[in-house]
């Protein structure tokens, strides 16, 4: 089997492709402007190195940002796919790393989500695409005006241990964001909690053996972005501890309206949805929470 320069150099690492030569054999006939483009990645296969071979396609996603679109080219079998997004039409980004499995989320308004996933240990190769991705959707033209927050009677502070201290990392992910969005303040932040079932008896039970954990949050916002920190899932049954972190980040512009209903399931619990064209973001907060009023939202009709 000949080896190549793209297996010698594959690993589980994001990276970035400066010219054609270095662009994986699968997507090599796709036009790519590298003059213009912002940034261009390439995303390998979630196989380990020993099972790699010189013939596979190794790179499941050729991430373009270019001027006018973001594109996305994704490997299907022995060709590709390709996805083409106006930077108007994206609504929310979420990036989420449990351990080594990371995923990025891309929100469009139409109600469509662009997912990929990626190893954790290219954290700081997407946090840059994110800050791309983020410049560019902010300078997009929306036909509506950026949603105003209601303020806050007092702005709040957030010291390590407020949360408790199985959700540190939510304030250290929070001071990151600080440091990496100058300008940023906080909105609301709270820890986790056990929730209890809108069921009877036997439902109740059940929940004391298994809880239900409605996981903490922090919401912060700076001119033009909302800013949702929090754990891969809102809502987790059982006791083992939660290290996944999730950064959700919503133009201002892009959201129509924010409401709030209790959640089906569980009391004390609130679902507040961000409205987004066709596509909705749903956050789970305690009910009457300082994160709930932060929002603005108001109850559904």
């Amino acid at each position: 089997m000949t080896r190549s320069a793209e297996f010698d150099a594959f690993g589980p690492w994001v990276d970035q492709v400066q010219n054609a030569s270095e662009v994986p054999g699968l997507y090599r006939d796709y036009p790519v402007d590298f003059t213009a483009s912002r940034l261009v990645l390439k995303v390998p296969r979630n196989i380990s190195r020993r099972d790699a071979l010189p013939t596979m396609d190794l790179y499941d996603h050729l991430i373009i940002v270019a001027p006018a679109a973001l594109t996305v080219l994704s490997r299907t079998g022995s060709s590709f796919t390709d996805c083409s997004l106006g930077y108007a039409d994206i609504v929310a980004i979420t990036d989420t790393v449990d351990l080594v499995d990371g995923r990025l989320s891309i929100l469009t308004r139409a109600g469509d989500t662009l997912a990929v996933p990626y190893n954790g240990s290219s954290q700081e190769v997407i946090t840059r695409l994110i800050d791309v991705l983020g410049e560019l959707t902010r300078a997009a033209p929306r036909s509506a005006a950026a949603m105003i927050l209601p303020a806050t009677d007092a702005p709040p502070a957030l010291d390590l241990l407020d949360l408790g201290k199985h959700d540190v990392g939510l304030v250290t992910s929070y001071f990151d964001l600080l440091r990496h969005h100058f300008g940023a303040s906080l909105l609301a932040a709270h820890g986790r909690a056990g929730l209890i079932p809108r069921g009877g008896l036997l439902t109740r039970a059940v929940h004391t053996l298994y809880p239900m954990t409605l996981h903490g949050a922090v919401l912060c916002r700076t001119e033009t972005e909302l800013h949702i920190l929090g754990r891969k899932a809102w809502l987790v049954r059982g006791n083992a501890p939660d290290l996944s972190r999730s950064h959700s980040t919503i133009p201002l512009g892009a959201i129509d309206r924010v409401t709030v209903a209790p959640h089906p399931k569980y009391l004390a619990a609130v679902v507040v949805t961000v409205r987004l064209g066709e596509a909705t973001f749903d956050i789970v907060l305690p009910a009457g929470s300082a994160a709930e009023r932060a929002l603005g939202a108001h109850p559904a009709a």
